[in-house]
């Protein structure tokens, strides 16, 4: 039976795709359960993959040790390269999906949206300033805490590099955002649910307001007559290969150095921004110019959820091994810090966006979903919308939001240090 203990706690490609799809499909199981009509869908997938990461890493034999010496159930290599890859086929399927509405949702109630995004930002940014001048949190933790609590690794990479340039250590800031993260996901959806429960909304009414006004997704019809969109239309090889493409083009936006003034390191839109820009000028643009990068609703919505799948199975087996020992050793405040900036912020807002400016539920949720890059809750979005509300509002708010969380990262690091 040593074939049986090496793909369980061995080591290897078989053991990395076999504990994989392992959290993935018992995330997704458990995802469905409901608790008084609440589902927390494929953010389960992340709660399963740190129980599997911190249960895993206690076969010390079979560790991997990645460059800050932490330890890992699965090779950290391949976690990153998951990660990061599901994050692309995420967002280049959002962006496809939204890009036909994109500019037009953005003239009719962009600029709304977006000053509720800053508004989101500008609350979490002052929230972690506070945790650092009252509660005399180091600046390092209090930046790791927010990168975490907003689910933005972009954010963590630059605000790295900032305080490397420092000569600071940077495992502090991993540490920080691992701790936080996972709070950060399900934070915004524990708000998501208190605003539903506060102001008493009707989700099968709030589908009945969002239907007529709900514009289809990218791809879901033809404009020219060239080429089907449907859901009955058919991927051929031509159509992939102009996805891969434009994921091509998406990564090499996103690699693209912005270079401020007072700003050691060059921002970047990040290999989630980049392919997002690109998948929303495909969407919008590449049918009127007969380019048909558009796949079929189906096959874009069975993209995004393999992404988001991945990227979560690889998030929780990473931070996995190292979130109960940091919790345990004196990390349980900046769980606690971590929630302050991901609730409050989103609370404050979540109120303002419905009661203020008076934005619909669903594309509220979509709204602070992007605004803390945070794709998990936009998952979770989803399935309560049953529309593309949740998408258009995410779409709408994101490359600003992805900016400026890498900037402020950055400001923080350099004016609190």
């Amino acid at each position: 039976m040593n074939w049986l203990r090496e793909l369980l706690v061995g080591s290897g490609l078989g053991h990395v795709l076999f504990v994989i799809s392992f959290v993935i499909a018992l995330g997704l199981w458990l995802g469905r359960l409901r608790i008084r009509g609440v589902a927390l869908g494929t953010t389960c997938v992340l709660l399963v993959g740190i129980a599997t990461g911190h249960f895993g890493s206690q076969f010390p034999s079979h560790l991997y040790t990645d460059a800050e010496g932490a330890k890992h159930f699965v090779d950290p290599t391949i976690l990153h390269f998951v990660k990061e890859y599901g994050l692309i086929l995420f967002v280049y399927a959002i962006g496809m999906q939204v890009g036909s509405t994109f500019f037009s949702a953005f003239k009719k109630g962009g600029v709304k949206l977006n000053l509720l995004a800053l508004a989101l930002i500008l609350l979490g940014v002052g929230a972690a300033m506070g945790i650092h001048y009252v509660a005399g949190v180091s600046t390092p933790v209090a930046v790791g805490i927010l990168c975490g609590a907003v689910t933005n690794t972009p954010s963590l990479g630059a605000a790295q590099a900032a305080y490397g340039a420092f000569g600071g250590d940077e495992v502090i800031l991993s540490n920080a955002y691992a701790t936080a993260y996972p709070l950060g996901v399900l934070g915004a959806i524990f708000v998501f649910v208190l605003l539903r429960v506060v102001f008493r909304l009707d989700l099968s009414r709030e589908r009945e307001l969002a239907a007529p006004a709900s514009e289809p997704t990218s791809g879901a019809s033809s404009p020219t007559g060239d080429e089907p969109h449907g859901p009955t239309a058919r991927v051929n090889a031509s159509s992939v290969t102009k996805v891969f493409i434009g994921m091509m083009l998406g990564v090499l936006v996103g690699s693209i150095p912005i270079h401020l003034p007072g700003i050691a390191q060059p921002l970047k839109l990040g290999l989630a921004g980049g392919p997002l820009v690109v998948s929303i000028l495909m969407g919008a643009f590449a049918t009127k110019l007969h380019l048909h990068f558009i796949l079929p609703p189906n096959s874009l919505l069975s993209m995004r959820e393999i992404g988001i799948c991945l990227f979560l199975a690889a998030v929780g087996l990473g931070a996995g091994p190292s979130f109960y020992e940091t919790v345990k050793n004196g990390g349980l405040a900046w769980v606690g810090y971590g929630a302050i900036i991901t609730i409050v912020p989103i609370a404050l807002v979540g109120v303002l966006g419905l009661t203020v400016f008076k934005v619909d539920y669903f594309t509220l949720t979509g709204v602070l979903s992007g605004g803390t890059t945070d794709p998990p809750a936009l998952s979770y979005s989803n399935d309560v919308a049953e529309n593309n509300r949740p998408l258009v509002g995410y779409a709408t708010v994101y490359p600003m939001s992805m900016f400026l969380r890498i900037i402020t990262a950055q400001l923080l690091i350099v004016f609190m240090t």
